[in-house]
């Protein structure tokens, strides 16, 4: 009985995974490429920078204040700090997956290897989603109504929104 259960757990993260894995890759798919787009090894700098101009466009529209801007870059920053190492450890867990397909791995290591995806996605999203709710207890009344309203349109700023496997929180 506990063995179905672990199978029936297996699958459901593997179902789970693939269908984010899909979903990310539609979203960025469906994203226009920059005017300019990074050159090899510049994708850090441009990446910092776009993340920035965000930053800025969605403090202008909240509204807010010299201190609150200081408080949310020291929380994102720090959110960004705390994914780096899950971020690299999820690239190399999907590679490690990419390449078990190729070399038709078992699928018991498919499931371990999907599993894991499954685990660092919900760590990362855990950490960015808790920086959000930090930045969010900053604001004022007035500014979370505008920030619930500007949720829908910059999903990926909010809640821990995926930018690539980097960033934390609101507008990084």
């Amino acid at each position: 009985m506990q063995e179905a259960n672990l199978s029936h757990m297996k699958n459901t993260i593997f179902r789970v995974t693939g269908a984010v894995a899909l979903a990310s890759g539609m979203l960025l798919a469906q994203t226009q490429a920059p005017a300019n787009p990074p050159q090899a090894g510049q994708h850090r700098q441009w990446n910092q920078g776009n993340r920035g101009q965000m930053f800025d466009r969605l403090a202008t529209q909240l509204n807010l204040t010299d201190d609150q801007k200081q408080q949310a870059k020291a929380i994102m920053q720090s959110a960004r700090e705390s994914t780096r190492p899950i971020a690299q450890e999820l690239r190399q867990n999907r590679q490690a997956l990419n390449e078990a397909v190729k070399a038709g791995k078992p699928e018991a290591d498919i499931d371990q290897l999907a599993a894991n995806t499954g685990r660092l996605m919900g760590q990362m999203t855990a950490i960015r989603t808790k920086s959000f709710a930090k930045v969010y207890a900053l604001l004022t009344p007035e500014q979370r109504t505008k920030a619930d309203q500007l949720r829908g349109q910059h999903r990926g700023m909010f809640m821990g929104g995926h930018e690539h496997g980097h960033g934390a929180g609101a507008g990084s």
